[in-house]
């Protein structure tokens, strides 16, 4: 049985390849940051390592969950429906607003606290860390997912 293949469509290598980019992607992230966080310089290797992969095991979630939303709002029909701009924007958004939510909520319970090193949002505080990982690690995923963030295909071409 042959199957066409449609191009910068959502199938299941596609959205593997989104879903480990963002997983290791998020990982790196993790890992990178904890000097910006205050249990960094009183938590051991061990205890370091578990917060990297609970952060990491959160952040799988809301990525998967804001792609899936984005399609709903901005996705087309079709068995393998394209990430175009619109989807690749839309979850880009839907993340970051849910991870400054997220931030302020768990600054305020005070599930975690900030280190003097992290650079914060003005007005809200939330860490910057957090927030740029948001930017960055999403749009290389989909971008390894074969999304696009410029203008749509038949716009290119004309």
């Amino acid at each position: 049985m042959v199957t066409e293949r449609q191009p910068h469509g959502l199938g299941v290598m596609a959205l593997r390849r989104y879903i480990l980019s963002v997983a290791a992607g998020n990982l790196a992230w993790e890992i990178v940051q904890l000097p910006l966080y205050r249990i960094w310089y009183h938590a051991g290797a061990l205890r370091l390592a578990g917060i990297a992969l609970a952060g990491t095991c959160g952040d799988i979630p809301i990525a998967i969950v804001s792609l899936v939303c984005a399609f709903s709002l901005f996705g087309r029909d079709g068995a393998a429906p394209s990430i175009g701009p619109s989807v690749a924007w839309a979850t880009v958004a839907i993340g970051l607003v849910y991870t400054i939510g997220s931030e302020m909520v768990h600054l305020r319970l005070g599930t975690w606290h900030y280190a003097a090193l992290m650079p914060r949002l003005p007005f809200l505080g939330v860490g910057l860390g957090p927030t740029l990982q948001w930017l960055a690690i999403p749009p290389l995923a989909l971008r390894a997912a074969g999304g696009r963030f410029g203008q749509p295909r038949q716009a290119r071409a004309a």
